[in-house]
C-alpha cells in the first residue's frame, strides 16, 4: 500500500511506488508534483524550481480571474492522496478542489472539481507542468485533409520556427476550442499575471503529450480526457539554447472549457506518469488507451 510521508524540511509529502518516487507539495506558488523520479534510471524529470500538475490561472472569455498559485487554501491528507481546496474569491466565484492521488505502478492522478457560483463563458483552468530542459516534447496531431499527413494521427516534435518564435504554441481539440486562446483572456494582467501571445496551430489528435530524455529511455507522459482538456500548449524545442523560449520544457493543459452558470459542477482528470520507452515510442499512446478505458 502506498503511504505518503510528510517531509518536515520541505513541507511536501513524499511517496514511492514500484516504478517511481516523488513529492507532492500543497503549498506555495508551485504546488503540485515537485519531484518525480524514475527508480529504474534515477532521472528526476520535474524542473527543480517549479512543479507539474500546477493550477496556474483561471480564465473566461476576455476575463483573467484569480490565480490558484496566489490564493489561500486548505489541505487534507490521506494515506495515498493530498487534497487542496480553494474557496471562492471576489475575482473567481467558485470553489476548486484538487485531489492528487498516487497510483501504482508509476502515476499521480489529479482530479479537479469546480463548484461554480458565477456566470462564465468559456471557463478555463490553465494547468502548467514544468520539466527538465533536456526533455523533448511530443504531441499527436490530427491528420490534415491534404498532403503527407492525410492518414493516421501524426507524432511530432514542435521545433523552433521564425513564424511563431517567442509565442506559446497551442494545439486545440477542434476549431471551436482554437478560438479560446485568442479571445482576449491572455491580454489580461490582473494581479500582475503575465500576458503572452498564444499561437493556435494544428488540432491535437488526443489529449496526450509526452517528453523523452535524450537517450529515449524514459517517457514523461501527461494525459486527460477529450471532454476535459480542450487544448494543449507547449514550448517549442530547439537544439541551440539561444533559440529556446524558456529555460525549461513545458506542457500546459487547458481544462474545462464550458459555459457555466451558478450551481454548475464539473470535474476533470489528468494523469502524470513515467514509462520506459522502446524504439517506436508507442508506450505513451498505449497508456492513454488504457486510461481511456477506465471509468
Amino acid at each position: 500500500m502506498i503511504t505518503l510521508k510528510h517531509n518536515a524540511a520541505t513541507n511536501a509529502y513524499d511517496f514511492e511506488t514500484e516504478d517511481v518516487e516523488g513529492s507532492i507539495q500543497p503549498e506555495g506558488a508551485y504546488h503540485g508534483v515537485t519531484r518525480l523520479a524514475d527508480r529504474r534510471t534515477g532521472r528526476q524529470v520535474i524542473h527543480p524550481k517549479y512543479s507539474a500538475l500546477n493550477l496556474f490561472r483561471l480564465f473566461a472569455v476576455h476575463q483573467g480571474m484569480d490565480q490558484p498559485r496566489m490564493m489561500a487554501r486548505t489541505t487534507e491528507v490521506s494515506p495515498n492522496a493530498v487534497e487542496v481546496r480553494w474557496a471562492g474569491t471576489e475575482a473567481h466565484q467558485g470553489e476548486l478542489v484538487a485531489r492528487y492521488e498516487v497510483a501504482e505502478p508509476n502515476a499521480v492522478d489529479l482530479t479537479v472539481t469546480l463548484k461554480c457560483r458565477g456566470t462564465y463563458a468559456g471557463y478555463e483552468l490553465f494547468m502548467s507542468n514544468y520539466f527538465d530542459p533536456a526533455l523533448r516534447p511530443h504531441v499527436y496531431l490530427k491528420p490534415n485533409r491534404y498532403g503527407r499527413s492525410a492518414g493516421e494521427p501524426e507524432l511530432i516534435v514542435p521545433m523552433v520556427n521564425d513564424a511563431f518564435r517567442g509565442t506559446v504554441l497551442v494545439f486545440p481539440r477542434d476549431a471551436h476550442a482554437a478560438r479560446r486562446c485568442v479571445d482576449g483572456r491572455w491580454d489580461r494582467s490582473e494581479g500582475g499575471a503575465p500576458t503572452v501571445q498564444m499561437c493556435p496551430v494544428r488540432h491535437h489528435a488526443y489529449p496526450l503529450a509526452f517528453l523523452t530524455d535524450p537517450e529515449h529511455r524514459t517517457g514523461t507522459v501527461l494525459m486527460s480526457r477529450p471532454r476535459h482538456c480542450y487544448a494543449i500548449s507547449t514550448r517549442y524545442h530547439a537544439e541551440d539554447e539561444a533559440d529556446r523560449m524558456t529555460a525549461y520544457s513545458a506542457f500546459d493543459f487547458s481544462l474545462f472549457g464550458d459555459d457555466l452558470t451558478p450551481g454548475d459542477e464539473r470535474t476533470v482528470q489528468v494523469r502524470l506518469a513515467l514509462t520506459p520507452l522502446n524504439e517506436d515510442l508507442s508506450q505513451p499512446l498505449a497508456m492513454y488507451r488504457a486510461f481511456e478505458r477506465e471509468t
